[in-house]
């Protein structure tokens, strides 16, 4: 939910949700596998545009210019590949099995469309299947040494959860000098199915001594106990039903029953079944019938998982780390200080600062239901400073308290109602109705990005009842952010142009606009092992053109906010 911008900024913010980075998707418009149908101009630019969204952590905007330019050029894989790349980031898992099945059928020799399937086969634990379609990818396709790697390791991942040690040393073998403990680790690994528990230890040992992460030493370490305990009789039966169990529960997700995926989810993994990517499958299934306690949870096993297993890249597991913050989030306060300054000729000039704090109250479980959010508010305001002599302090301070809705999951509409109250002299009673609508790109961190494209737009109208009037405000920016990691990988730059205006019906002038250049600087805090930034103050500076005769659109526009 955006910032409510009258009388301050106060409101929801929207969370980016990011899933698995898909390997050859990721380089569909880098790499040469991927250029056998050119795009048409207007394809590549929906393309190129839905590239950005996703890099800016818009997925519903990527999913549609996905859409629009496959409608364009129906028969393209790149376009393809790229919409299940949002299908799988968005964590829909029906979708995604429908595109790449469809594109299977369409491209059976393509590369990257094997390494696609294999990708989700793994997923849902069909390690036969993913391992097919791993061993033919790396046969067929032109791979750079990195991507290579990459499905090698996912090659033997699916191998040695599907009890084929042969296989798994096949897929290794080309890495098996790698001095790196995610590789060790897999040899040891095979080395342990396969019988040679000397050199399980010997090679798991080394792993510990080259691992970067505590998961890395942990996996050592189970490795060497696995290989010292005594040997299992060959006679006992190996028990598959929580494999089955998961494999049932990816079933149910395409058939749209989450309750039902979860319960079976959990079976599997009571059972000792299960990865990094299913945990994060069952948190969204949890998330969306709104098991948020239950949804927290699954994403930090998630999270503990990928510390064995390595799957997800920086951004990715800052994704699921955003959706626990979002998940457990309850309550906060906004402290907001906007200052505005301007001279307009023989009138005068306009220099007015006017704090205000909210206090919000997001209740557990009904405020948060897969992206509906629910919230009841209290604030105050007034007037600290006035460089026309006019009024200030308490005689000016205006309280409210209300009540604001999220009522569409992936849609930043707020519906918001309020009583406004006396406390200083100077100020109303009256009640405020509001209706705003925004949309935004590139405002939340990426971890894995020096700087990417941001952008926000938002409109919102506000009609006071017992005074009858009426406010229009909106304000459009775009730019770019930087992360000024030589002071703090936490510290963001966002230059930007904005455009911004308003219209009251009851101002002499009802309508200004004013246009002009404008900087951003964001420091980001409050984050933990499982949960990304919670809070962040920024400081935005604008000087602003006048488009109108209006006064109030010209001029130095800053301000200062706490969101917490």
């Amino acid at each position: 939910m955006k910032r409510s911008r009258l009388p301050i900024p106060a409101g929801l913010s929207r969370c980016i949700r990011l899933s698995a980075l898909a390997l050859a998707v990721s380089l569909a418009w880098q790499g040469p596998a991927y250029a056998a149908q050119p795009l048409t101009r207007n394809a590549y630019r929906l393309a190129d545009s839905a590239y950005k969204a996703i890099s800016a952590g818009d997925l519903p905007r990527a999913e549609d210019y996905a859409r629009r330019a496959l409608k364009i050029q129906p028969g393209s894989e790149q376009l393809g590949l790229l919409l299940l790349d949002v299908y799988k980031r968005e964590g829909r898992i029906d979708e995604a099995d429908a595109m790449v099945e469809s594109l299977r059928v369409r491209f059976p020799k393509s590369a990257a469309v094997m390494a696609e399937h294999g990708y989700l086969a793994q997923r849902q634990q069909r390690y036969d299947v993913a391992c097919s379609d791993f061993s033919a990818a790396v046969a067929t396709g032109k791979w750079s040494k990195e991507q290579q790697r990459n499905l090698r390791l996912a090659w033997s991942d699916s191998a040695l959860a599907a009890k084929r040690p042969h296989e798994a040393g096949v897929a290794l073998a080309p890495l098996a000098d790698e001095q790196s403990a995610v590789v060790q680790l897999r040899i040891a690994q095979l080395s342990l199915m396969s019988g040679d528990r000397d050199s399980a230890i010997r090679v798991a040992n080394l792993a510990a001594s080259d691992a970067t992460t505590d998961g890395e030493r942990k996996m050592a370490e189970s490795i060497v106990a696995q290989a010292q305990q005594p040997e299992q009789s060959p006679e006992t039966p190996v028990d598959n039903t929580a494999q089955q169990k998961l494999q049932e529960a990816y079933d149910l997700l395409r058939e749209h029953k989450d309750r039902e995926a979860l319960d079976a989810f959990q079976e599997g993994f009571d059972g000792g079944a299960g990865n990094a990517m299913n945990y994060a499958d069952a948190g969204y299934a949890a998330k969306r019938i709104g098991l948020n306690e239950q949804s927290v949870q699954l994403f930090e096993h998630s999270l503990d998982a990928d510390e064995d297993e390595h799957k997800f890249d920086a951004q990715h597991k800052f994704g699921y780390r955003r959706e626990v913050e979002q998940l457990q989030r309850t309550w906060g306060f906004v402290l907001s200080a906007p200052y505005q300054s301007a001279a307009f000729g023989p009138q005068g000039t306009i220099s007015v600062l006017q704090p205000g704090i909210e206090a919000y109250w997001q209740p557990p479980k009904i405020g948060y239901q897969n992206g509906r959010i629910l919230q009841f508010f209290l604030r105050g305001y007034g007037t600290a400073y006035d460089g026309t002599g006019n009024v200030t302090g308490m005689p000016t301070v205006q309280g409210s308290v209300g009540v604001r809705y999220k009522p569409i999951p992936d849609q930043n509409v707020v519906l918001t109602a309020e009583r406004l109250f006396h406390v200083g002299s100077l100020s109303m009673t009256d009640w405020l109705m509001r209706l705003g609508y925004s949309s935004e790109a590139g405002t939340d961190l990426q971890v894995t990005e020096p700087s990417w494209r941001s952008w926000q737009a938002y409109v919102e109208g506000a009609y006071f009842i017992k005074a009858g009037r009426y406010i229009i405000y909106s304000e459009l920016r775009y730019g770019h952010t930087w992360r000024l990691t030589a002071i703090s990988d936490r510290l963001t730059v966002y230059p930007h142009a904005a455009v911004a205006g308003d219209h009251d019906n009851r101002e002499l002038d009802k309508t200004a606009i004013g246009a002009g250049p404008g900087v951003q600087f964001r420091y980001w805090f409050r984050e933990g092992k499982y949960s990304a930034p919670a809070s962040y103050l920024d400081v935005t500076v604008q000087y602003r053109f006048p488009l109108t005769s209006a006064a109030r659109a010209r001029g130095l526009v800053v301000r200062a906010t706490l969101w917490f």
